[in-house]
């Protein structure tokens, strides 16, 4: 099973990635996005059940206090459905990711024992008027992700 852990900000809190993001969009000449929502994403693909990766989101991987955590879950990821004006940035297939080691080492010492690979992603929620393929494209590649070690799914 492959589950997805999303953490973001409570709301009521400040979204510092989120408003530097919408910052950096405003310097590159894009005007229509008026808010911008940064949410971290761990993909874990393994032999756990969905109680276990919410206890890794719970324990783990998201502040009480200041982030809320969701799971989604999923058979396949041909079934995943990209939200509309959200940009996610994934690491490619054999670029080394140093944070989903640190985790599958924390997750072993939560106590599941079982084998899982966790890939770190970031997505990025955009709100405001005539965002479109283009404009989200130009925000992908221009700020977002680095395409030579990343790639980036749009919506």
């Amino acid at each position: 099973m492959i589950f997805e852990i999303e953490i973001k900000t409570k709301k009521g809190f400040v979204d510092p990635q989120g408003e530097h993001t919408l910052s950096d969009i405003a310097s590159i000449g894009i005007k229509d996005v008026s808010s911008a929502e940064y949410i971290a994403v761990y993909r874990l693909d393994g032999d756990i059940n969905k109680r276990q990766a919410e206890f890794i989101g719970k324990e783990l991987l998201s502040d009480k206090i200041t982030e809320d955590f969701a799971v989604k879950e999923y058979k396949d990821l041909k079934d995943k459905k990209i939200e509309k004006n959200s940009i996610e940035v994934w690491f490619k297939h054999g670029v080394t990711d140093t944070v989903s080691e640190s985790v599958v080492k924390a997750i072993k010492d939560l106590g599941i024992k079982e084998d899982i690979v966790v890939k770190t992603g970031k997505k990025y929620c955009l709100n405001g008027k005539n965002i479109d393929d283009n404009k989200l494209k130009k925000i992908a590649t221009g700020l977002l992700a680095n395409t030579l070690i990343q790639e980036y799914l749009i919506k």
